[in-house]
């Protein structure tokens, strides 16, 4: 889908524009993503076809194979920018930070945020950014590096209260000398453009600041667009841009310009082709307008109060724990 997409609107044209060909996600960074255990289960489903990855997430035919390779892409793709094949790159298919070491869930079977991080650590990189803008939080990815100074992960979401995977709080900020390098910013139901840009621009910033990353690997974000059937967030286009226009710049300022940037979910067609519009025009410089984006409603002074409320909690307890 969003292969059509771009060829539509000629990005695949551009000639500072290729596509790269995935590899299978290797048995190195399998087994040090997940156990054994798991990956025999996943063979299993492959092979039968019966059986569930987890309550939501069903198996298939394959499911192994197709794992291997959604989630290789992202790990070739970030291969590419270390070896200077690619200042940047878009994996449509990836952003599994739901996957543990033991288990899937939530779409998501191996793990591919992780295994890149994995493979950068074994290319020497020290300081690696997670800026995690998807409307679920990653729940998968923080079990991997909480007690890890080494990863920073941000992840911007919808309230866990309501909003799988159910956790995901502001009190979650580290573990032992990770302790301040794993942020979580929620956000109430509804919360639209405004109060998520004043989020951001008060907590991201002072954050990339002292972590200066090496290198950053993104999630969008656009499942929490107001037109999104599985979520309750009212973001427009512009947001997404304003955040991914944010991520690019500071690549460039900390990183030499070493930005991967995953899908993660998404879960209205339109929403998703736009979303990958939004991202490869930020990321190769040619213009994209998405269509006219109306939200049915803007904030209002209760969802202002919680934000407010919210940001400066993280604020405490994250930058005094950094001393910034």
């Amino acid at each position: 889908m969003v292969r059509d997409f771009l060829q539509e609107t000629r990005f695949l044209e551009y000639p500072n524009v290729k596509i790269i060909k995935p590899k299978p996600l290797s048995n190195s960074l399998l087994n040090r993503i997940h156990s054994q255990a798991y990956l025999d289960k996943v063979r299993r489903i492959s092979e039968t076809g019966e059986g569930e990855i987890d309550i939501d997430t069903p198996g298939f035919k394959g499911i192994y194979d197709n794992a291997r390779i959604t989630s290789g892409a992202t790990v070739t793709g970030i291969h590419a920018i270390h070896s200077k094949e690619a200042d940047h790159i878009y994996s449509p298919t990836g952003g599994f930070h739901h996957a543990r070491f033991e288990t899937g869930g939530g779409f998501c079977i191996f793990n591919d945020v992780a295994a890149s991080v994995y493979h950068l650590k074994d290319q020497g990189y020290e300081r690696i950014l997670i800026a995690d803008f998807d409307v679920h939080h990653g729940n998968g990815t923080q079990t991997y590096f909480y007690d890890d100074p080494g990863v920073m992960q941000i992840s911007f979401h919808e309230d866990p209260e309501w909003m799988y995977p159910h956790d995901g709080f502001i009190e979650d900020i580290g573990h032992g000398s990770g302790r301040g390098y794993n942020v979580n910013m929620h956000f109430p139901m509804d919360s639209g453009d405004a109060v998520y840009r004043y989020a951001f621009d008060e907590i991201v910033p002072p954050l990339l600041q002292f972590f200066q990353p090496e290198f950053i690997l993104f999630l969008p974000g656009f499942d929490a667009h107001y037109d999104d059937p599985l979520t309750h967030m009212n973001l427009t286009m512009d947001t997404i841009r304003y955040v991914a226009e944010k991520i690019h710049s500071a690549a460039h300022r900390w990183a030499n310009g070493r930005l991967g940037v995953v899908s993660g979910g998404g879960y209205n067609r339109n929403v998703f082709r736009c979303g990958a519009g939004v991202v490869m025009s930020v990321l190769t410089g040619h213009e994209y307008k998405p269509p006219t984006q109306t939200p049915p409603f803007e904030d209002d002074d209760s969802i202002w109060a919680e934000v407010k409320e919210n940001t400066q909690k993280v604020q405490d307890l994250v930058f005094s724990a950094l001393g910034i």
